[in-house]
């Protein structure tokens, strides 16, 4: 026979399940409100973000608030990629005073490209972030622009955007770039890039991959709108926000993000080789110095991004995906440092200035003309002004 629970046990064990659930819940309660607290505190939150999901989503709630956008007046929502540059641009004046434009298909510019070939023509795509879509210059002071001018018989298509990581680089190549028929594909490779990798929130809600049983896989799409990023922020667990930030902040200083920023960018990398490549061209990296790269060849972190190694393993890196996958690389970064010992100011403080530009665009001309990979009958004047003081 069974044993009969007393009956006088069975209220107590209530009281006593009762009394724990309360202190869950006012433990819940109260970490939620410290987090709350913490993270409605400015100084206090500014010690705490770092480099996370969390962070970079507070941070844009914060900018929307007062009317201010990171990727730019001139951004607009995409269900894949996140932001992309608004199409129809007509002398936008920005950067103090510079001009931006776009065409019907958001390419930066006023040239307004088919997708079909121009006879006659060689077809170059440009991949890149901001410093490839010409932050803080004008459409015709970028290094598209300029490769273009230096290379007569060629259109050079910048699909540069501000605050892309490779993968939404690699989703713009796959859904709107292959369909121009291009001859290269140029990547402009700037280091800081590969962290973006690993979020879904950067400048705004952004795509993920994931590598699964050896293949990638898509992640965080379609993605939210601005609309519901808002809309389900007050019901959003900031003790989790706070928790994200201060466990990815461990594995930054441990250095277990730059390797798991590394790993997945070279799957990336590697898909990005793989559709160029499918597409009938031929693809190209181009490493762009950054920031104190300009400058100090062996600096160990890149202003305002995660710590970083220093520069000649971030190039070796950057090295043996080329080697492994057997395709041209070009590194900017001496070529810009031997115009700095000169005397040449690059602005290593933020973006790119003209000058910095047309320097790479000489560089790049000649990589390719070099390679074979692009015919110039005209041969391709110096562009002004990019070399000598």
């Amino acid at each position: 026979m069974c044993a009969v629970e007393p009956a006088a046990e069975k209220p107590e064990r209530m009281v006593w399940i009762f009394k724990v659930l309360l202190f869950v819940v006012a433990l819940v309660v109260f970490m939620e409100g410290g987090a709350r607290l913490v993270l409605v505190i400015h100084p206090l939150r500014k010690r705490i973000a770092g480099y996370d999901n969390s962070s970079y989503r507070l941070q844009w709630i914060g900018l929307h608030k007062i009317h201010l956008e990171w990727t730019g007046q001139y951004a607009i929502y995409h269900p894949i990629r996140g932001w992309t540059l608004k199409p129809n641009i007509k002398n936008m004046s920005v950067f103090d005073g510079k001009a931006l434009n776009s065409n019907s298909k958001g390419l930066r510019g006023t040239t307004g490209y088919e997708y079909s070939r121009t006879p006659g023509k060689q077809r170059i795509l440009v991949l890149g972030d901001s410093f490839t879509f010409g932050e803080e210059v004008s459409d015709d002071e970028t290094y598209a622009h300029d490769l273009e001018s230096a290379l007569p018989n060629t259109e050079v298509l910048n699909l540069g955007v501000q605050g892309y990581g490779h993968d939404q680089m690699l989703l713009y190549l796959r859904d709107e770039g292959v369909k121009y028929h291009p001859d290269v594909v140029i990547l402009g490779f700037a280091y800081l890039d590969i962290y973006r990798n690993l979020w879904t929130f950067f400048a705004y809600a952004k795509p993920r991959f994931k590598v699964d049983a050896g293949r990638l896989e898509l992640t965080n799409v379609p993605v939210p709108t601005p609309e519901h990023v808002l809309a389900v922020e007050p019901y959003r667990p900031k003790a989790l926000d706070l928790m994200v930030m201060l466990r990815d902040k461990l594995l930054w200083n441990f250095g277990k993000k730059e390797v798991e920023a590394r790993d997945l960018t070279r799957w990336v990398l590697r898909e990005i080789i793989a559709t160029t490549r499918s597409a009938g061209a031929v693809p190209v990296f181009v490493y762009l110095p950054v920031y104190e790269e300009i400058q100090q060849p062996s600096g160990n972190s890149i202003a305002a991004k995660p710590a970083t190694p220093p520069l000649p393993e971030r190039e070796e890196y950057v090295k043996s995906i080329c080697q492994e996958q057997g395709i041209s690389c070009l590194f900017l970064g001496p070529a810009f440092r031997a115009e700095v010992e000169r005397g040449r100011d690059f602005n290593s403080r933020g973006h790119w200035n003209p000058q910095a530009h047309k320097l790479a665009a000489e560089h790049i001309r000649d990589f390719l003309l070099k390679n074979n990979l692009i015919h110039d009958g005209s041969g391709g004047p110096p562009l002004p002004g990019a070399r000598g003081r």
